[in-house]
């Protein structure tokens, strides 16, 4: 009975130091950052609802390491250093590519991710007159899929996507032909909760969306004076 006794405090003991030695294991301290863009342009996106995986190679046991992508494009990730694989994946405004790419993390390294969208916003204006937000771009198809719609979002903070939103307005006529600027008008309400008529500013963007993806393309966020 002693004996077994002993055996477990012996046992005890080892599962004590294997914990401390791993919870003496270093952190990561390299970033790797970068912007995901086409053409050197950044792809704007809903916060949260795109990402990249990476995936390190040339241990036993491996996992994906999801990273996610900013409103503006942008993304980071704390990583050890190493040789990496990236994924793009499906699901977002661009085409999926069918291969990884190589990324080498020695201290803070800077990646950019280049993808090709199915279309892009270009030349947009975000304007305010009496009430009323006004709105132009170019929308330009590089994909094959088809345009469902064009969004002016309006909203009371920096995130803002067809989520998070106080007002929209959506466009779907006239989207048969892209070689003229698309307009849309919204006429800013006082409503509760939000009162954006009776704000100093707003926070406005504009999204388009493609038939059979889940996630829209999105131009840049504008801080419009009221």
């Amino acid at each position: 009975m002693k004996r077994n006794i002993v055996y477990i405090l012996i046992f005890a003991l080892a599962l004590i130091i294997t914990g401390c030695e791993y919870d003496n294991y270093d952190e990561p301290t390299s970033m790797l950052t970068g912007t995901v863009n086409y053409n050197g342009v950044p792809v704007g996106v809903r916060s949260g609802g795109t990402q990249l995986e990476l995936w390190q190679y040339g241990y036993q046991l491996r996992s994906k390491i999801a990273v996610y992508i900013s409103q503006d494009g942008t993304y980071s990730a704390r990583l050890f250093d190493g040789n990496y694989k990236m994924v793009r994946l499906s699901g977002a405004p661009w085409l999926t590519p069918t291969d990884s790419m190589d990324v080498v993390v020695k201290g803070n390294t800077v990646f950019d991710v280049p993808v090709t969208p199915y279309y892009t916003i270009t030349g947009e204006t975000i304007t305010h007159s009496a009430g009323v937000i006004t709105s132009s771009c170019m929308v330009t198809k590089i994909g094959t899929l088809n345009i469902t719609n064009v969004q002016l979002l309006v909203g009371i903070t920096s995130i803002l996507d067809a989520n998070y939103f106080a007002q929209q307005v959506t466009l779907t006529s006239g989207l048969g032909d892209l070689s003229t600027p698309k307009t849309i008008n919204l006429t800013l309400t006082n409503v509760a909760p939000n009162f954006l008529a009776a704000r100093d500013y707003v926070y406005a963007r504009l999204a388009v969306r493609i038939s059979g993806v889940a996630e829209r393309y999105y131009s840049p966020i504008y801080k419009i004076t009221l």
